[in-house]
């Protein structure tokens, strides 16, 4: 099952997300793949200390036979990762010459998909060629977003770009999404949220990530939050995170 994390909008925990689910879903001994498609590589950074010597951008660009090439192992047990580097931005303005430009990381990632329960794509926050990669890639969309004051703004633009990428109806689309940085003190009820998304409330995930210390201080050290403390709120909260998305998948 490939999933693409994605949002047009910044700043509502896309990284943290992709990095945490698939660590949690890794730590299930469900052999696990992360692609960091974001040219800032933030998700690369807390797996790999070192710079690789093969990265995404070999993973897109070489023949879609040789993408094992490009798969490094981390440190968790069950879990690798093709990582980002800066060469990704040129990348994607060399792909604007490509035929089929769309569909080389869905190509690329059908050489792999057999070998993994799970491959988690970490898309970067714009609308562009590398997001449209994942989009066609995607078994599922998972979209985090942050309750408040334009929480969905842009979701249909992305909703409608990817149907029609992938010639189907938005309405026939698989996708979740996922409330991140939620607030108590803020938002008075979980239906408050429902209201929020509307006519997507059917596809709002049972399972909230709440705004937490732990989170922060885990991004700030570059680690999952399960590495950083496993019995946080943030790790606890991410850990129901990966049971439903297991739930959807059977």
């Amino acid at each position: 099952m490939i999933i693409a994390v994605t949002n047009t909008k910044g700043g509502v925990g896309k990284t943290t997300t992709s990095v945490n689910l698939a660590t949690g879903l890794a730590a299930r001994n469900l052999r696990t793949l992360i692609v960091d498609l974001d040219p800032q590589g933030h998700a690369t950074r807390c797996f790999l200390t070192e710079p690789p010597d093969r990265d995404v951008t070999d993973l897109i660009m070489e023949k879609p036979s040789q993408a094992e090439r490009s798969i490094l192992p981390t440190d968790y047990e069950s879990l690798d990762i093709v990582a980002a580097t800066d060469r990704l931005t040129e990348t994607a303005e060399l792909l604007q010459t490509r035929i089929r430009r769309e569909e080389r990381l869905s190509k690329a990632l059908g050489h792999v998909v057999d070998e993994y329960g799970y491959i988690v794509v970490d898309c970067p926050p714009v609308l562009g060629v590398l997001s449209y990669n994942a989009l066609v890639a995607a078994d599922t969309l998972l979209i985090p977003v942050q309750p408040g004051v334009g929480a969905i703004a842009g979701l249909d633009q992305l909703l409608e770009t990817a149907a029609e990428l992938r010639d189907e109806e938005v309405e026939d689309l698989s996708y979740r999404i996922l409330t991140t940085m939620f607030e108590i003190r803020t938002t008075r009820t979980n239906a408050m949220v429902e209201d929020l998304l509307g006519r997507h409330r059917t596809r709002l995930l049972r399972s909230i990530i709440s705004k937490s210390e732990s989170l922060n201080q885990a991004n700030l050290a570059g680690k999952p939050a399960v590495a950083f403390a496993a019995s946080s709120r943030g790790a606890q909260e991410y850990d129901l995170l990966c049971e439903e998305i297991g739930r959807l998948r059977s």
